[in-house]
């Protein structure tokens, strides 16, 4: 989002700073470093890449070139299965569109705290419960698992409300909201492509705004959490995967309150009631199962995406994520029966003609840089 890498790494893990990874979704096409994937997956992400960090390849003969070519191989595979996965995610949210979307909201907050504590084992990164003791650590990630609540809990009931399109315009959206709101609170200065870009989204968006109106709320409530949400978490400064564990913690917890207050209330999940969908699972035991595959739909694509960030320049993901909301695109087209008016396209197209703006910057950039170093 601002810059555009999810600057992910920590000290002690190698990757520097994932915190400010929440800012991960667009890492590296020319937007600065730190641009946010899907949901609270940008810095689970990060914290994932950090823990798994290896030791670079190198390629001093020609054994070694061919071993980094099949690491680079397998990268790109990883990136492109992760974005991929995200891209479908809509499909998975229609299958649970019988059951109320605060409901999925609470129970993806608790399958995702159980799933990413899991991982922490998996790779050994188990030491966080020390910031409890920290009052500013358990105010920033408080914070911020509010923000990514209220992320999570728009997309959720977007995608299962017939609004899907709007979801693919918010996460276009991210990467040049993250630019303007770097401009605005860390003082960063913009490229002259970023400057384009930005105007060419508010323009675009502006259109979207007076000729369709409705739904546009949406793009705006996506784009804005997922930046604010990055924000916070590069002014905390905390550790990466442990960061994120404690933040999945706290975050679980309000789900599992949320759920009680459910089962106590009922009619609270009737503040968001469900639109069943055709593809709706309606058997309590198909939906409950859904319900804990959350937390699994959330650690397979960070799985993916830490091995890819590994591999594979940022510049390469930073391409590459677009994949995510083009697929949501075509899948609210296609298959959801979402209409594409002339406003829809007329916002589109400028916000892919700003982000082609940058991204054919940061390529002329990183050539001119190359080609200095070799000099």
């Amino acid at each position: 989002m601002r810059e555009q890498v999810v600057d992910g790494a920590e000290a002690d893990a190698s990757l520097v700073g994932a915190e400010a990874g929440a800012w991960g979704r667009g890492a590296g096409a020319g937007f600065g470093s730190d641009v946010p994937l899907v949901g609270a997956d940008a810095g689970v992400a990060a914290g994932c890449a950090g823990a798994a960090a290896g030791v670079g390849v190198q390629a001093v003969d020609g054994r070694a070139e061919a071993g980094a070519a099949r690491t680079d191989r397998a990268g790109f595979l990883e990136c492109l299965g992760c974005y991929l996965l995200w891209g479908f995610m809509p499909l998975y949210w229609k299958l649970l569109s019988a059951v109320p979307a605060l409901e999925v909201l609470a129970w993806r907050m608790v399958w995702s705290c159980a799933f990413v504590l899991v991982l922490c084992a998996f790779v050994k990164r188990t030491r966080f419960l020390h910031l409890f003791r920290d009052p500013r650590a358990v105010r920033t990630f408080l914070v911020a698992g509010l923000i990514i609540t209220c992320n999570w809990g728009v997309y959720v009931w977007a995608a299962t409300s017939g609004h899907v399109l709007e979801t693919s315009i918010g996460y276009y959206l991210c990467p040049l909201c993250s630019i303007a709101l770097g401009l605005m609170v860390f003082g960063e200065r913009l490229t002259p492509m970023q400057k384009l870009a930005t105007l060419l989204a508010a323009v675009g968006v502006g259109y979207f705004m007076v000729v369709h109106g409705g739904q546009v709320w949406i793009a705006f409530a996506l784009a804005l959490t997922f930046s604010v949400y990055g924000a916070v978490k590069k002014r905390g400064g905390y550790p990466a995967l442990p960061g994120m564990a404690f933040e999945s913690l706290l975050t679980g917890v309000i789900g599992a309150a949320a759920l009680l207050a459910g089962a106590v209330a009922p009619w609270i999940w009737q503040v968001a009631p469900p639109t069943p969908d055709p593809l709706a699972v309606t058997d309590a035991a198909g939906a409950m199962a859904l319900l804990v595959g959350c937390g699994i739909l959330t650690a397979v694509p960070l799985l993916l995406f830490a091995g890819a960030a590994n591999r594979i320049s940022m510049t390469v993901i930073g391409f590459i994520q677009y994949v995510s909301p083009t697929i949501s695109l075509v899948l609210a087209v296609t298959l959801f029966g979402e209409e594409f008016t002339v406003a829809h396209g007329v916002c589109f197209a400028l916000i892919w003609l700003g982000i082609a703006a940058v991204a054919a910057e940061a390529l002329l950039s990183a050539r001119k840089g190359t080609r200095t170093a070799r000099k």
